[in-house]
């Protein structure tokens, strides 16, 4: 025979599953709108039912700051990958290391005016990255050309990978379609 404490707590514990199931399914069942740049505003205060209100208070030109930044957002369509770049330097040295990051960027600049540049910060580091390779000999082709031009440098460079390598020659080839 079973016991009816143990059918009772199996049938709440049951009941509770569910419960959770579908309260879960409804909260991710919102509606997934992509949104423009002139609609962000509206979107917020728009008002469905089941649903609480906003009310924005602002300036009229922080609307059209939004509107001209998410449109720029919108224009930039860089066709990126996982790739390689050569780190140049490397620097945590608060007074010192970004005026010697953008020092070595523009020397770079001078013979090699071609290469993609990127100066990143990352607490606390300034970092001066160049060029966008999908496969590693790529970089390590270009760090001998660097070390060759600048032995200065040579100690500091080495060769990264980077999630977000652009692919300018697609992006070259996108354009040129958008113009047609």
């Amino acid at each position: 025979m079973i016991n009816k404490d143990y059918m009772k707590r199996t049938l709440i514990f049951g009941l509770m599953l569910c419960l959770s199931a579908s309260l879960s399914w409804a909260q991710t069942g919102a509606s997934k709108k992509k949104i423009n740049a002139a609609g962000v505003i509206a979107s917020l205060t728009a008002s469905e039912s089941g649903q609480g209100t906003v009310k924005i208070m602002q300036d009229e030109r922080m609307v059209n700051l939004l509107t001209k930044s998410m449109q720029k957002n919108e224009e930039k369509q860089n066709i990126s990958y996982s790739g390689y770049r050569v780190q140049v330097y490397m620097g945590n040295n608060q007074k010192k290391s970004k005026a010697e990051t953008y020092k070595r960027e523009e020397k770079l600049k001078e013979k090699f005016p071609d290469l993609s540049y990127y100066v990143t910060f990352t607490s606390p580091f300034w970092k001066l990255k160049v060029g966008d390779f999908r496969n590693y000999t790529d970089a390590l082709a270009l760090g001998y050309k660097l070390k060759e031009e600048y032995p200065e440098y040579a100690g500091d460079m080495i060769i990264v990978r980077d999630d977000e390598v652009r692919d300018l020659e697609m992006e070259k080839s996108e354009g040129n379609n958008a113009d047609k």
